[in-house]
């Protein structure tokens, strides 16, 4: 019976500590999947276009190249925003990129999303890349090969046509 009593204790005190380590991880900014779904999620709870900085040097509804959109408009999180910053020339794990995209007559049309995840595709940055719908549809989510094949004209610069990085 103490042996029985002993275990049920062992694991309560378990559970608690591993549920704590789990919410300590959270709350300093635990990794997000690299899902469509999760990204999603994640923008949504952090209320990106209202609390995020917009990419340095950048305006709202800048004049944008397609296919993203006649009018961009580029937030960062503070992990992109300190590799903008720092000038190393290489965004760090866990930097977001969230990009509203305009077209002519001003209307939000979708948000593409670039996401540093390590060891996600090393032979291309380990950018995970997505595309959402207004209401979070996804329209491409993953190893994108139209955004790769583009971006790529951009690897020494981490794959970003926005600004440079050094």
């Amino acid at each position: 019976m103490k042996k029985a009593t002993f275990l049920i204790v062992l694991l309560i005190v378990l559970s608690l500590v591993f549920s704590g380590m789990l919410l300590a991880q959270a709350k300093k900014g635990g990794a997000i999947a690299a899902t469509a779904a999760s990204v999603w999620d994640y923008l949504k709870k952090e209320g990106y276009a209202k609390n995020w900085k917009m990419w340095p040097g950048t305006t709202s509804m800048y004049q944008g190249p397609e296919p993203h959109g006649a009018f961009l408009t580029t937030y960062v999180n503070d992990a992109a925003l300190k590799s903008i910053n720092v000038k190393k020339g290489k965004f760090s794990d866990g930097a977001i990129i969230a990009q509203d995209n305009f077209s002519k007559d001003k209307k939000l049309k979708f948000i593409s999303v670039m996401y540093k995840v390590k060891g996600y595709n090393a032979k291309d940055g380990d950018w995970f890349w997505a595309q959402y719908k207004l209401d979070g549809r996804v329209e491409a989510e993953g190893k994108v090969d139209e955004c790769i094949k583009c971006h790529v004209a951009q690897k020494g610069n981490d794959y970003v046509y926005t600004s440079k990085l050094k």
